[in-house]
């Protein structure tokens, strides 16, 4: 297995927390109670498995798994009541994370954005994917690769205030954001060059956590000092980015998976701009990112938590915003 240095340094972080009480939602499938399995052995979670309890038992007791210490909150045997229970439990302070299990990021997220009894904030929810790749002495952070399809300006900020808010709990100060683009300055024939120039005026005025904002950047030039330097690019963000930005979901899952294709990076992902931290694995993903993906979410919560309590605004006191939430089926 390649050495994941930047995943040993959030383990690291996260032994050091009490465990994250979290719902691991509909786990009616292996993948999922292993998942939840390990989190409770290494520590970094207190799982409960919101689901229809005698079809969690069954599916444990065909692999063999020994759930009997993990507490199960019952359901109806319906994907969809799992997760309004999920939701309940985090309304009420039960847990402090949601876990996907066997259910579809739609099933997932409907309950959590509901306008009345969901989990929403005043951001629109995104997803942020970190990759740890071999070499890099921090981890990278590309944002909105899963549920944002084409985010409009509106939409850009919360997914940027998100991602910015997540790359600060995991200790970057002052995170350098790149806002990606296909060239690196103003184009009428890239309207994602107008939305990046907009979003770099904004973090100017103070309003995204302290960050360096730059762009629009090539993705070359974000990550290489040696592009940066060809391209002679002064920005104290060209070529030391922490945080990349893309302008539409298709970019970002193509940054994503080139990166890891490339380098053999490790993903880890989340749901972000809800009152708690959400996992919302993939089923083609290993159960390495799983739990890197778990171990995010106990960092990052344990962060939140010490902002304030669970209905706190954003860090940095943004205010409300109206952008509608979108959820990925």
């Amino acid at each position: 297995m390649p050495l994941r240095a930047n995943l040993q340094k959030l383990v690291e972080r996260a032994r050091q927390l009490p465990p994250l009480p979290a719902a691991v939602v509909y786990p009616c499938d292996v993948d999922s109670l292993q998942l939840a399995l390990a989190g409770a052995f290494a520590g970094y979670l207190a799982p409960t498995l919101v689901g229809p309890d005698a079809r969690i038992r069954d599916t444990a007791m065909r692999a063999g798994l020994d759930i009997s210490r993990l507490p199960i909150v019952d359901t109806a045997d319906d994907s969809a009541a799992a997760a309004e229970r999920a939701v309940q439990l985090a309304r009420e302070g039960r847990v402090e994370a949601l876990v996907k299990g066997m259910l579809s990021d739609g099933a997932l997220l409907t309950p959590v954005a509901a306008p009345e009894n969901g989990l929403r904030t005043d951001s629109r929810l995104s997803h942020a994917t970190l990759l740890d790749v071999p070499g890099r002495a921090q981890p990278l952070i590309v944002a909105d690769d899963r549920l944002n399809v084409a985010p409009t300006l509106a939409a850009k900020r919360d997914i940027l205030s998100n991602t910015i808010e997540l790359a600060v709990s995991l200790g970057i100060a002052r995170p350098a954001v790149a806002l990606l683009a296909a060239v690196d300055g103003p184009s009428a024939a890239f309207a994602s060059t107008a939305d990046a120039t907009a979003l770099k005026a904004m973090a100017a005025g103070g309003a995204m956590h302290g960050a360096r904002v730059d762009g629009p950047m090539t993705p070359d030039v974000a990550l290489s000092s040696e592009a940066a330097r060809l391209q002679g690019a002064s920005s104290e963000v060209a070529g030391r980015a922490d945080v990349l930005v893309a302008p539409t979901m298709e970019c970002a899952v193509m940054v994503v998976r080139t990166l890891v294709a490339v380098t053999g990076a490790l993903t880890a992902g989340l749901v972000l701009g809800a009152r708690v931290p959400i996992v919302a694995t993939a089923r083609n993903e290993t159960m390495e990112s799983r739990i890197a993906s778990c171990v995010l979410a106990c960092v990052a919560a344990r962060a939140a938590r010490g902002r304030g309590p669970l209905d706190a605004t954003t860090a940095g006191g943004a205010p409300a915003r109206e952008a509608a939430t979108r959820v990925a089926a």
